[in-house]
C-alpha cells in the first residue's frame, strides 16, 4: 500500500464533498444527498479517485457507531413521554401498513419472504434529518405536524434496533420462530447485563475522573465507555451499530449524558458523512440510466403510497384530517437508517445489487422531492377552508360551556406555559374564558383542575362556533404551528368581525402574514425577549427609565417601519356601529397626584373631551361617578370618547397637569 494512502484518498474525498454538499446547501437539499453524489463521482463507477474502498469502509463504520451513539445519547425517556401518542400510536400504525404493503408488492415481483419484509421496514422508515430540516427551513418545528414527525421518527429509528438483531440471523436461514426467539433473548440478556454494569459502573468512574477537572481524560473515558461498549455487545453476536446505539441510550439517562454528547458531536459531524459517501461509490450511475423509468416509478409510488399510509395513520389517531394531510407529506421520504440498514443486509447477502441500485437511486430521489413536496401541499391544504369538525369534542367540559352559556368571554387557543398563565390571570380577575386544546392529555389535564377546557381544533369553524366565537370578545392564539395560526385567524375574523385577536408567533417573519390573515396584533417572542433582554441589561447600568422607555421605542419604530399601517395596539371598545365613541379603562397607580381627589378635580372634561362613565372599585361599579366622588389608588376609571380624546384623557391621568394639582391644593 502506498505511504499515506488513506490520506490522500480523505483528501480526495474532501475536495469533492465540500463543493458538492455547499451546492445542494444552496439548493436547500440535505446534505445527506451531496455526500451520497460526491461517492458516485469519485467512486469506481465514477471518476475512480478512490483506489482504497476498504479503508473508506472501515473510517465509515466508525462515522455509523458515533452516529447512533450520538442518537443513543439524545434519545430519552422524556421524548417518548411528550410524543406518546405519535410514537405508540402513529408510528405503529405507519410502519406496519407500509411494511405490509411493500412485503405483499415485493413478493408478487419475485422477492422472497425475508427481502420482502426487508424492504418494507426499508421504505417505511423516513429521514429525520430531511424532516428536520425542512421544518426548520418553515419556521414550524414546534407544530402540530412537527411533533407528530418527530414522534414517528422515535418510533421509527426504535424498529431498527430488532430489524438490525434478525438481518444476520434471516440472511442465515435461522429464521424459524425458535431460532428468532433465543436471538432476540440472547439480545435482551446482553442487554440487561450491560444496562447494569453501565448504571453503576460508568457513573462512579465518572465522577471519580471528573475530580481530576481534565476535559480531556473526561473524553478518553467516555470514548473508552463507548467503544468497550460496542465491542463487548459485538462478542455477545451484537452489531457494532447496535451495541454503539445501547452505549448512548445507557449514559444518555447519567447526569453526564449532555457534556459527552456536546464532546462527540464534532466526531460524529466529520466522521458521519464518510459513511454516506461510502454508500456513494456503490452506486453505479450506468445503472441508473438504463433503469430510469422503474427508478422513477418507485420514487412516485413510494412518496405517494407513504404519504397515504402516514396521513392515514395520523388521522386515525384522532388528529385533524389537514395535519393529517401535512404530517403524512412530511414523512414520505426515505431515511438514513434505511441506509444503515441497506448496507447491513448487502453484506449478508439479503439484498441483491440490482435491488440495492434501485432502492438506493429511489430512495435518495425522495429525499431530494422532500421540500418541493411539503410546499406543494401546504399550498394545496391552505387553498380551502376545514369548516366541518375533524374530530369531536371528547374531553370533560364544564357546566358553562357544555350550555354555551359565555358571553363576553376570551377564547384561549393552546393550554402551553403562555396559555396557562393567560388563564390564570384571566380567572384572577374573574373574566370568563374557555379554553381549546388539540393535545388529549392536555386537554384531560386541565379539565382535571376544573378549567373550561374543550378538546377540539382552533382552526375548525365548527370548533370555534362552540366555544361561542361569535359571543367572545377576544381569542388568543397561543400555539406553536404558525401554518395552523393563519388558519385559525382566518376562520375566526370570518365568524367574527369585532373580535379582537391576538396572535403570539416565534419568528418576526411570520408577523406579516398573520396580520394579513385578520390577527389584530401579533407578538413575535424573538423581538420581544431581544427588548427585554436589552432592558435588563440598561437597568443593570442603572440607566433611568425614560431613557430606558426611549430605546425601546425606537427600536420598534425601526423595526416595524414597514408595518405603519398596520395596528399596534388592541383597538378601544366601540360603543356604537353609528357613532365614533369609544371607551378606555385607566387603573390609578399607587402614588398617583389624583389618589383622595374628587372627578371634578381632574378636568378631564375641559382638557381632552372625554367624560367618565364610571369607577371600578374593588370589584364594585359606580356608574355615572358625582363630581365630588373621590379616587383611590388600585381604582379602574372607565372613560369614554373618541379615540384623539381617549389617547390625551390617558396621557393627563398618567402624567397629570401640574396646574390642576396645585390649584386644587
Amino acid at each position: 500500500m502506498e505511504k499515506f494512502q488513506i490520506l490522500k484518498d480523505l483528501v480526495a474525498i474532501l475536495i469533492c464533498a465540500v463543493p458538492v454538499v455547499y451546492l445542494f446547501h444552496r439548493l436547500k437539499q440535505s446534505p445527506v444527498i451531496g455526500f451520497v453524489v460526491s461517492g458516485m463521482l469519485i467512486g469506481p463507477f465514477g471518476l475512480s479517485w478512490i483506489n482504497d474502498v476498504e479503508t473508506v469502509n472501515t473510517l465509515a463504520t466508525l462515522g455509523v457507531m458515533i452516529l447512533l451513539f450520538s442518537l443513543g445519547l439524545e434519545f430519552s425517556l422524556k421524548k417518548l413521554l411528550e410524543t406518546r401518542v405519535a410514537v405508540f400510536g402513529t408510528g405503529p400504525l405507519q410502519v406496519m401498513g407500509t411494511t405490509a404493503v411493500v412485503m405483499v408488492v415485493a413478493h408478487y415481483f419475485g422477492a422472497s419472504y425475508a427481502s420482502s419484509l426487508l424492504y418494507g421496514v426499508l421504505i417505511a422508515l423516513s429521514s429525520t434529518t430531511v424532516l428536520m430540516r425542512v421544518l426548520a427551513d418553515r419556521g414550524e418545528i414546534d407544530s402540530v405536524h412537527g411533533r407528530i414527525g418527530l414522534g414517528v421518527s422515535i418510533f421509527q429509528d426504535l424498529c431498527t434496533i430488532p430489524v438490525m438483531v434478525l438481518i444476520p440471523l434471516v440472511a442465515k436461514g435461522e429464521g424459524s420462530l425458535i431460532a428468532v426467539a433465543m436471538t432476540l433473548a440472547k439480545a435482551i440478556a446482553v442487554i440487561v447485563a450491560v444496562f447494569i454494569v453501565a448504571r453503576y459502573l460508568f457513573p462512579a468512574l465518572l465522577n471519580i475522573i471528573l475530580r481530576t477537572h481534565s476535559k480531556e481524560l473526561f473524553v478518553m473515558t467516555s470514548v473508552l465507555m463507548f467503544f468497550g461498549t460496542a465491542w463487548a455487545t459485538s462478542l455477545a453476536g451484537i452489531s457494532l451499530a447496535l451495541g454503539s446505539f445501547l452505549a448512548g441510550l445507557i449514559l444518555s439517562e447519567s447526569e453526564y449524558g449532555q457534556q459527552i454528547f456536546s464532546d462527540v458531536r464534532p466526531f460524529r459531524d466529520s466522521l458521519n458523512c464518510l459513511f454516506f459517501i461510502s454508500m456513494g461509490m456503490l452506486v453505479n450511475p450506468g445503472f441508473i440510466g438504463r433503469h430510469l423509468a422503474v427508478i422513477i416509478g418507485m420514487t412516485v409510488a413510494i412518496v405517494i403510497g407513504k404519504a397515504l399510509f402516514a396521513s392515514g395513520a395520523v388521522w386515525a389517531t384522532q388528529f385533524p384530517l389537514h395535519v393529517a394531510i401535512v404530517s403524512g407529506i412530511t414523512l414520505a421520504q426515505v431515511g438514513e437508517f434505511s441506509f444503515i440498514l441497506l448496507q447491513e443486509a448487502a453484506g449478508t447477502g439479503l439484498v441483491s445489487t440490482e435491488s440495492y441500485q434501485m432502492i438506493l437511486a429511489s430512495s435518495l430521489m425522495t429525499m431530494m422531492l422532500a421540500p418541493a413536496n411539503v410546499s406543494a401541499i401546504r399550498n394545496l391544504v391552505g387553498r380551502r377552508d376545514w369548516q366541518k369538525p375533524a374530530l369531536q369534542p371528547s374531553a370533560p367540559r364544564t357546566e358553562a360551556v357544555s350550555k354555551n352559556l359565555l358571553q363576553d368571554h376570551v377564547i384561549i387557543c393552546g393550554f402551553g406555559e403562555a396559555g396557562r398563565n393567560i388563564a390564570r390571570t384571566l380567572k384572577a380577575n374573574s373574566i370568563p374564558y374557555i379554553i381549546l386544546e388539540l393535545s388529549g392529555q392536555r386537554a384531560r389535564e386541565a379539565a382535571s383542575y376544573g378549567e373550561p377546557v374543550m378538546f377540539g381544533d382552533c382552526t375548525s369553524a365548527h370548533i370555534l362556533s362552540l366555544a361561542g366565537v361569535s359571543r367572545a370578545r377576544v381569542i388568543v392564539f397561543v400555539i406553536s404551528d404558525p401554518y395552523a395560526a393563519r388558519l385559525a385567524i382566518r376562520a375566526a375574523r370570518n365568524a367574527n368581525r369585532e373580535i379582537v385577536i391576538l396572535t403570539r408567533t416565534k419568528r418576526i417573519n411570520d408577523m406579516d402574514e398573520l396580520w394579513d390573515q385578520g390577527s389584530t396584533e401579533v407578538i413575535a417572542e424573538e423581538f420581544e425577549a431581544s427588548l427585554e433582554l436589552m432592558t435588563r441589561v440598561l437597568r443593570a447600568y442603572n440607566a433611568p427609565r425614560a431613557l430606558v422607555a426611549a430605546e425601546i421605542k425606537a427600536i420598534r419604530t425601526e423595526r416595524f417601519g414597514i408595518f405603519r399601517s398596520r395596528p399596534t395596539t388592541v383597538p378601544r371598545i366601540r360603543l356604537s356601529s353609528e357613532l365614533d365613541i369609544y371607551t378606555e379603562t385607566w387603573e390609578v397607580p399607587e402614588g398617583s397626584p389624583w389618589h383622595g381627589r374628587g372627578v371634578a378635580e381632574t378636568r378631564l372634561r375641559g382638557e381632552t373631551g372625554a367624560l367618565f362613565l364610571g369607577i371600578i372599585r374593588r370589584g364594585r361599579t359606580i356608574n355615572n361617578p358625582p363630581a365630588d366622588e373621590p379616587i383611590y389608588s388600585g381604582d379602574r376609571l372607565v372613560v369614554t370618547g373618541t379615540k384623539e380624546q381617549l389617547k390625551k384623557a390617558v396621557e393627563m391621568l398618567t402624567h397629570g397637569w401640574s396646574d390642576t394639582i396645585g390649584r386644587g391644593q
